[in-house]
């Protein structure tokens, strides 16, 4: 993933309430006022339990970037 993708994924993700599923993170996004493309990003995560955002972030560096 692309650094100012997962920047614009960071920042969204950054009041999420961990540990979070997948599925929490997508509608935590959806909740925020953020384009499609961003949660494209976090629907891409792999699924499983997130216990922070570093572990966001380590799953999402293994993501290819969508074009």
């Amino acid at each position: 993933m692309q650094n100012t993708r997962w920047e614009a994924v960071a920042a969204v993700l950054r009041d999420a309430g961990f540990p979070a599923n997948r599925q929490d993170l997508v509608n935590h996004a959806r909740l925020r006022t953020v384009d499609e493309f961003t949660i494209g990003a976090v629907k891409q995560l792999p699924t499983g339990v997130y216990r922070n955002l570093v572990e966001v972030r380590d799953r999402a560096e293994a993501l290819p970037d969508l074009a």
